[in-house]
């Protein structure tokens, strides 16, 4: 990333484009509208897959933009936890104690990178992306086709994974990185 950085791009505004429509969402969810919120929320996974693309291949990378993925997948956790917890429960009722792990990991990757470093966690881990497609394809088919035992395990298994992979960075940097991909691409161990 350069000193100054170009902050108006497509990546930047696809990624605000996620956190306003955080709201939308939002009421969708919780007024049971399944449907609209299940394409909203696909429509928004694929601009998250979007703007990643476009900004590392046209080397539209930036801090800011890093900040803003990482604040608007933030809040695309939360929606989905929601979602899952007021439109499919009946779903986890079997896999409660798993389902409530996932939500901490998510919470507390957050919380403690604010803790350390004064801000979300934006590392952008491999581990996180792996995990991240996973829970994308899970979370699709579970409002298209229902719930498959067999991916939600390796959903929380990738997860667990991610969470553990985060949790070294966080007590073992100094300050916040972005895009530093993972423990076996760290030169500074």
């Amino acid at each position: 990333m350069k000193n100054k950085e170009k902050i108006y791009n497509i990546p930047n505004l696809l990624s605000f484009y996620r956190l306003i429509t955080v709201p939308v969402l939002a009421y969708f969810a919780y007024t049971g509208n399944e449907k609209l919120f299940f394409y909203a929320f696909l429509f928004n996974m694929f601009t998250d897959a979007l703007d990643g693309f476009i900004a590392r291949n046209f080397n539209m990378q930036t801090e800011l933009g890093a900040k803003l993925d990482s604040l608007a997948d933030s809040f695309m956790y939360v929606l989905a936890f929601y979602a899952m917890y007021h439109l499919k429960w009946e779903a986890f009722q079997n896999y409660q104690l798993s389902f409530y792990l996932l939500i901490f990991y998510y919470f507390s990757i957050d919380l403690m990178a604010l803790i350390k470093f004064k801000e979300i966690s934006h590392f952008h881990l491999v581990s996180s992306k792996l995990a991240g497609v996973i829970q994308g394809l899970f979370f699709l088919l579970l409002f298209s086709k229902g719930f498959f035992s067999y991916l939600y395990w390796l959903m929380f298994f990738l997860s667990t994974l991610a969470f553990i992979e985060n949790t070294y960075f966080i007590f073992k940097l100094n300050k916040m990185q972005s895009n530093i991909k993972g423990i076996f691409w760290y030169k500074n161990l």
